[in-house]
């Protein structure tokens, strides 16, 4: 089974059980526990959890495809391996610029085939099949030939808390913005690893806790004439157990400093970064406005 296929499997098992529990459960927690228990060795640099984290993003106009494209069987009624294919299927086919069509399709009817019953092949090459024929037909997702390269990244929402209250860790970039510290995943590396590296190189802190993952976030950087940079940058909750902070010696970076939450919140520019921040803020238990 190659790397992608097993990544795949890990998807599906872990979006079945979402699925089955009433969509209520922490992927990334879900993931966590497959992977343990089936796969404890397997490192896929957070393809799988991209994945996962694609379909949720983008499961109510993903469903809607699948109402549309096999209106003989109501949604509630398509088994949760076939629902949970076709969703996988769908996500890499429209959403995923960096998988190509019939590689998206295919192994989608592989799994279907592998965990699904004897029509389902059938039925999600049929479902899939009609939705590219579509795609084809309003030019969508043909730039393929163009050289796409992806690149994930890890970070997180960095606290301290003392006597006196909660901070923030914030660093200011090479655009006069500040963000949240975050950094490149490097080959071998889980994400977990990452984030504590890449924390600790660009805010100096090294007594550091992974409490929650909080989600991800997804945007293209285009380099004319050289690639479409496809970015997915994974965040997680990290309690710091100290704050004293050291600003490294590199031009990305111009300074780290500690805010209040409120603070903090008015710092930030960027509206996704926002989410995940405010996902931070609602496991806190902080209000900002």
């Amino acid at each position: 089974m190659s790397n992608r296929h097993l990544a795949r499997t890990l998807a599906l098992q872990t979006l079945f059980q979402w699925d089955f529990n009433g969509q209520k459960e922490i992927l990334a927690d879900v993931l966590s526990y497959n992977f343990k228990e089936f796969a404890n060795d397997f490192n896929d640099e957070g393809f799988s959890l991209s994945l996962v984290e694609g379909v949720k993003k983008n499961v109510t106009e993903i469903d809607a495809l699948i109402v549309k494209y096999a209106p003989e069987w109501p949604l509630d009624q398509i088994t949760p391996t076939d629902r949970n294919c076709l969703r996988i299927g769908i996500y890499e086919l429209k959403y995923d610029l960096n998988i190509p069509p019939k590689v998206a399709i295919n192994e989608a009817i592989e799994l279907a085939k592998t965990y699904g019953g004897d029509s389902s092949g059938k039925f999600i090459n049929g479902v899939l099949g009609s939705i590219y024929k579509e795609m084809e037909q309003k030019g969508e997702k043909q730039n393929m030939d163009e050289r796409i390269e992806r690149e994930t990244s890890v970070g997180g929402v960095v606290y301290y808390q003392d006597e006196k209250g909660c901070k923030v860790a914030l660093i200011l970039n090479a655009y006069n913005k500040w963000a949240l510290p975050k950094g490149h995943l490097e080959s071998g590396e889980d994400l977990v690893a990452t984030a504590k590296r890449e924390v600790a190189e660009e805010t100096g802190l090294q007594n550091l806790e992974i409490l929650d993952y909080l989600g991800q976030i997804e945007f293209k950087i285009k380099k004319p004439q050289i690639a479409t940079i496809l970015k997915t940058v994974h965040f997680y909750l990290i309690r710091s157990e100290d704050d004293k902070l050291v600003l490294p010696k590199t031009a990305e970076l111009k300074d780290v400093s500690w805010f209040e939450p409120q603070e903090a919140w008015q710092k930030i520019d960027y509206e996704n970064t926002k989410e995940v921040l405010a996902r931070a803020f609602e496991i806190l238990k902080i209000t900002v406005q």
